[in-house]
Protein backbone atom coordinates (compact mmCIF):
# COMPACT_ATOMS: atom_id res chain seq x y z
CA UNK A 1 0.00 0.00 0.00
CA UNK A 2 1.55 3.14 -0.75
CA UNK A 3 2.29 5.44 1.94
CA UNK A 4 3.08 9.10 0.09
CA UNK A 5 0.93 11.58 1.37
CA UNK A 6 -1.42 14.05 -0.96
CA UNK A 7 0.42 17.16 -1.98
CA UNK A 8 -0.08 20.07 0.86
CA UNK A 9 -0.94 23.22 -0.06
CA UNK A 10 1.21 26.17 1.78
CA UNK A 11 -1.53 27.74 3.17
CA UNK A 12 -0.25 30.49 5.57
CA UNK A 13 1.26 32.81 3.01
CA UNK A 14 -2.18 32.64 1.67
CA UNK A 15 -4.54 33.35 4.66
CA UNK A 16 -1.68 36.16 5.64
CA UNK A 17 -2.21 38.28 2.92
CA UNK A 18 -6.15 37.65 2.72
CA UNK A 19 -5.89 39.14 6.76
CA UNK A 20 -3.62 41.85 5.30
CA UNK A 21 -6.31 43.00 2.48
CA UNK A 22 -8.67 42.90 4.92
CA UNK A 23 -6.98 44.85 7.44
CA UNK A 24 -6.16 47.05 4.05
CA UNK A 25 -9.79 47.63 3.62
CA UNK A 26 -10.35 48.66 7.32
CA UNK A 27 -7.57 51.02 6.40
CA UNK A 28 -9.56 52.59 3.88
CA UNK A 29 -12.84 52.77 5.73
CA UNK A 30 -10.99 55.04 8.15
CA UNK A 31 -9.49 56.97 5.57
CA UNK A 32 -13.34 57.70 4.99
CA UNK A 33 -13.83 59.41 8.05
CA UNK A 34 -11.53 62.27 7.32
CA UNK A 35 -9.99 63.01 10.36
CA UNK A 36 -6.66 64.74 9.02
CA UNK A 37 -4.08 63.89 11.80
CA UNK A 38 -4.67 60.45 11.05
CA UNK A 39 -3.83 60.53 7.70
CA UNK A 40 -0.07 60.25 7.44
CA UNK A 41 -0.64 56.96 9.91
CA UNK A 42 -2.74 55.86 7.83
CA UNK A 43 -0.79 55.75 5.34
CA UNK A 44 2.47 54.59 6.69
CA UNK A 45 0.23 51.37 8.17
CA UNK A 46 -1.05 50.55 4.82
CA UNK A 47 2.75 51.24 3.33
CA UNK A 48 3.42 48.62 5.25
CA UNK A 49 -0.17 46.13 4.76
CA UNK A 50 0.68 46.67 0.82
CA UNK A 51 3.88 44.97 1.02
CA UNK A 52 2.48 41.07 2.30
CA UNK A 53 3.57 39.65 -1.06
CA UNK A 54 6.90 40.26 -0.02
CA UNK A 55 7.39 38.84 2.73
CA UNK A 56 10.06 35.96 3.18
CA UNK A 57 9.24 32.70 3.98
CA UNK A 58 11.09 33.06 7.39
CA UNK A 59 9.75 36.54 8.37
CA UNK A 60 6.45 34.76 8.20
CA UNK A 61 5.99 35.08 12.23
CA UNK A 62 6.80 38.44 12.32
CA UNK A 63 4.19 39.42 9.92
CA UNK A 64 1.54 36.82 11.56
CA UNK A 65 2.26 38.63 14.62
CA UNK A 66 2.03 42.39 13.25
CA UNK A 67 -1.33 41.42 11.53
CA UNK A 68 -2.88 39.87 14.69
CA UNK A 69 -1.85 43.18 16.85
CA UNK A 70 -3.76 45.38 14.26
CA UNK A 71 -6.58 42.96 14.65
CA UNK A 72 -6.89 43.26 18.24
CA UNK A 73 -8.64 46.87 17.57
CA UNK A 74 -9.82 46.88 13.97
CA UNK A 75 -11.85 50.42 14.49
CA UNK A 76 -8.34 52.14 14.13
CA UNK A 77 -8.75 54.85 16.66
CA UNK A 78 -6.53 55.46 19.43
CA UNK A 79 -4.56 52.63 18.96
CA UNK A 80 -3.75 54.17 15.28
CA UNK A 81 -0.25 55.74 16.57
CA UNK A 82 0.97 52.71 18.29
CA UNK A 83 -0.05 50.48 14.73
CA UNK A 84 1.46 52.84 12.41
CA UNK A 85 4.70 53.21 14.49
CA UNK A 86 4.93 48.94 14.48
CA UNK A 87 4.38 48.85 10.86
CA UNK A 88 7.13 51.52 10.64
CA UNK A 89 9.01 48.77 12.46
CA UNK A 90 8.38 46.05 10.67
CA UNK A 91 8.44 47.53 7.45
CA UNK A 92 12.03 48.45 8.41
CA UNK A 93 13.35 45.35 9.43
CA UNK A 94 11.49 43.27 6.76
CA UNK A 95 12.22 45.26 3.89
CA UNK A 96 14.32 48.77 4.60
CA UNK A 97 12.91 50.78 1.33
CA UNK A 98 13.53 54.31 0.85
CA UNK A 99 9.81 54.85 1.50
CA UNK A 100 10.11 53.17 5.40
CA UNK A 101 12.79 56.02 6.16
CA UNK A 102 10.45 58.68 5.17
CA UNK A 103 7.58 57.41 6.56
CA UNK A 104 9.58 57.37 10.01
CA UNK A 105 10.47 60.46 9.42
CA UNK A 106 7.08 62.00 9.01
CA UNK A 107 6.23 60.31 12.07
CA UNK A 108 8.98 61.53 13.97
CA UNK A 109 7.37 65.18 12.62
CA UNK A 110 3.73 63.88 13.88
CA UNK A 111 4.49 61.76 17.00
CA UNK A 112 7.91 63.23 18.00
CA UNK A 113 10.99 60.83 18.29
CA UNK A 114 10.43 60.11 22.06
CA UNK A 115 6.79 58.82 22.16
CA UNK A 116 7.69 56.88 18.55
CA UNK A 117 10.51 55.45 20.22
CA UNK A 118 8.66 54.31 23.14
CA UNK A 119 5.69 53.37 21.28
CA UNK A 120 7.85 51.22 19.08
CA UNK A 121 9.72 49.87 22.04
CA UNK A 122 6.41 48.79 24.34
CA UNK A 123 4.10 47.29 20.96
CA UNK A 124 7.52 45.84 19.22
CA UNK A 125 7.86 43.91 22.45
CA UNK A 126 4.99 42.04 20.56
CA UNK A 127 6.38 41.46 17.42
CA UNK A 128 9.78 40.27 18.50
CA UNK A 129 10.20 36.02 18.21
CA UNK A 130 13.10 36.00 20.98
CA UNK A 131 14.54 37.93 23.76
CA UNK A 132 17.47 39.00 21.30
CA UNK A 133 14.86 41.71 19.81
CA UNK A 134 15.90 40.77 16.10
CA UNK A 135 12.69 42.62 15.09
CA UNK A 136 14.42 45.71 16.62
CA UNK A 137 17.69 45.15 15.72
CA UNK A 138 18.02 44.65 12.03
CA UNK A 139 15.29 47.62 11.83
CA UNK A 140 17.77 49.65 13.90
CA UNK A 141 20.49 48.64 11.83
CA UNK A 142 18.37 49.24 8.62
CA UNK A 143 17.59 52.77 9.73
CA UNK A 144 21.42 53.86 10.38
CA UNK A 145 22.93 51.49 7.45
CA UNK A 146 25.64 53.08 5.08
CA UNK A 147 24.83 54.67 2.27
CA UNK A 148 21.20 56.01 3.54
CA UNK A 149 21.73 59.47 2.83
CA UNK A 150 22.42 58.70 -0.70
CA UNK A 151 19.40 56.60 -1.74
CA UNK A 152 17.42 59.07 -0.05
CA UNK A 153 19.42 61.82 -2.41
CA UNK A 154 18.61 59.83 -5.57
CA UNK A 155 15.08 58.73 -5.05
CA UNK A 156 12.84 61.57 -6.25
CA UNK A 157 10.20 61.12 -3.55
CA UNK A 158 12.75 62.31 -1.09
CA UNK A 159 15.42 64.04 -2.86
CA UNK A 160 14.37 67.01 -1.81
CA UNK A 161 13.88 66.33 1.67
CA UNK A 162 17.12 63.86 2.19
CA UNK A 163 18.66 65.61 4.52
CA UNK A 164 15.74 67.14 7.06
CA UNK A 165 14.76 62.24 6.74
CA UNK A 166 18.24 61.51 6.87
CA UNK A 167 18.35 63.73 10.62
CA UNK A 168 15.31 62.84 11.61
CA UNK A 169 16.20 58.88 10.96
CA UNK A 170 19.55 59.34 13.05
CA UNK A 171 17.54 61.20 16.36
CA UNK A 172 15.13 58.44 15.81
CA UNK A 173 17.56 55.65 15.70
CA UNK A 174 19.14 57.11 19.43
CA UNK A 175 16.00 57.25 20.92
CA UNK A 176 15.00 53.96 20.35
CA UNK A 177 18.41 52.40 21.47
CA UNK A 178 18.03 54.49 24.39
CA UNK A 179 14.45 52.40 25.72
CA UNK A 180 14.59 50.80 28.91
CA UNK A 181 17.94 51.50 29.34
CA UNK A 182 19.51 51.79 33.02
CA UNK A 183 21.99 53.98 33.79
CA UNK A 184 23.38 51.57 36.07
CA UNK A 185 23.90 48.87 33.73
CA UNK A 186 27.32 48.00 32.63
CA UNK A 187 29.31 44.72 31.01
CA UNK A 188 32.58 44.46 30.31
CA UNK A 189 34.19 47.39 28.04
CA UNK A 190 35.38 46.90 24.85
CA UNK A 191 39.11 46.97 24.74
CA UNK A 192 40.06 45.87 21.14
CA UNK A 193 39.71 46.70 17.75
CA UNK A 194 37.91 42.96 16.87
CA UNK A 195 35.34 43.15 20.20
CA UNK A 196 34.58 46.18 18.55
CA UNK A 197 34.14 44.82 14.84
CA UNK A 198 32.46 42.10 15.90
CA UNK A 199 29.75 43.78 17.97
CA UNK A 200 29.12 46.27 15.23
CA UNK A 201 28.94 43.78 12.82
CA UNK A 202 26.64 40.91 14.91
CA UNK A 203 25.64 42.46 18.28
CA UNK A 204 21.95 42.80 18.82
CA UNK A 205 20.32 45.97 20.60
CA UNK A 206 20.18 44.59 24.03
CA UNK A 207 23.71 44.32 23.65
CA UNK A 208 24.17 48.20 22.39
CA UNK A 209 22.35 49.02 24.83
CA UNK A 210 24.10 48.46 28.01
CA UNK A 211 27.30 50.26 26.31
CA UNK A 212 25.01 53.22 26.05
CA UNK A 213 24.00 52.77 29.57
CA UNK A 214 27.65 53.78 29.98
CA UNK A 215 27.80 56.50 28.04
CA UNK A 216 25.33 58.02 29.33
CA UNK A 217 26.15 57.23 33.10
CA UNK A 218 29.10 59.71 31.96
CA UNK A 219 28.78 60.70 28.13
CA UNK A 220 32.24 62.16 28.94
CA UNK A 221 33.80 59.60 30.25
CA UNK A 222 37.01 57.61 29.27
CA UNK A 223 35.83 54.51 27.83
CA UNK A 224 33.47 57.28 26.00
CA UNK A 225 36.36 57.64 24.01
CA UNK A 226 37.83 54.98 23.76
CA UNK A 227 34.71 53.15 21.85
CA UNK A 228 35.06 56.81 19.63
CA UNK A 229 39.02 55.25 18.94
CA UNK A 230 38.15 52.28 18.42
CA UNK A 231 35.18 53.16 16.00
CA UNK A 232 38.01 55.23 13.85
CA UNK A 233 40.80 52.19 14.07
CA UNK A 234 38.05 50.04 12.79
CA UNK A 235 38.64 51.40 9.41
CA UNK A 236 35.23 52.24 8.40
CA UNK A 237 34.32 55.67 8.46
CA UNK A 238 30.72 55.50 8.57
CA UNK A 239 30.73 53.42 11.44
CA UNK A 240 33.16 56.15 13.17
CA UNK A 241 30.54 58.38 12.18
CA UNK A 242 27.53 56.94 13.47
CA UNK A 243 29.25 56.08 17.09
CA UNK A 244 30.45 60.31 16.91
CA UNK A 245 27.07 60.90 16.49
CA UNK A 246 25.15 59.01 18.84
CA UNK A 247 27.87 59.59 21.19
CA UNK A 248 27.06 63.51 20.30
CA UNK A 249 23.40 62.61 21.34
CA UNK A 250 23.73 61.32 24.25
CA UNK A 251 25.59 64.49 25.36
CA UNK A 252 23.23 66.84 24.12
CA UNK A 253 20.67 65.11 26.06
CA UNK A 254 22.63 64.75 29.43
CA UNK A 255 22.79 68.66 28.94
CA UNK A 256 19.08 69.14 28.53
CA UNK A 257 18.83 67.39 31.73
CA UNK A 258 21.15 69.45 33.70
CA UNK A 259 22.98 66.22 34.94
CA UNK A 260 26.28 67.18 34.17
CA UNK A 261 28.26 70.44 33.14
CA UNK A 262 30.09 71.24 30.18
CA UNK A 263 33.74 69.80 30.35
CA UNK A 264 36.31 72.36 30.21
CA UNK A 265 38.21 70.24 27.46
CA UNK A 266 36.27 69.03 24.37
CA UNK A 267 37.80 66.27 22.48
CA UNK A 268 37.73 67.27 18.90
CA UNK A 269 36.03 63.45 18.16
CA UNK A 270 32.92 64.49 20.07
CA UNK A 271 32.09 67.50 17.28
CA UNK A 272 29.53 65.22 15.22
CA UNK A 273 29.89 65.24 12.09
CA UNK A 274 27.17 66.19 9.51
CA UNK A 275 27.65 64.42 6.92
CA UNK A 276 26.55 60.63 7.97
CA UNK A 277 26.07 60.02 4.71
CA UNK A 278 27.67 56.76 5.49
CA UNK A 279 26.71 55.24 8.61
CA UNK A 280 26.10 51.74 9.44
CA UNK A 281 24.46 50.49 13.10
CA UNK A 282 26.47 49.94 15.96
Amino acid sequence: MSTTSPAVTALRPRSLARRSATLRERVRARRMVGVPHEELLLDVLDGALTRAHRVRPEDHDVWARLVALVEEHPELTHTLPAYAASANLVGLALFGDVEDHAALSGLVDELGHQRLARLQHRYGTALETDSRLPVTSAALRRILAPGIGRRLAAHPRTACRSTTIDDACLRAAHALLLQGVNRRWTVPRLDSVEEFADIAAHGTINEWRHHVAMVIADPWSPYVQRLTDLAHQVGRTHIARVIAAIVELCREQELATGRLAVPLVSHPATRRSRQLDGRAVP
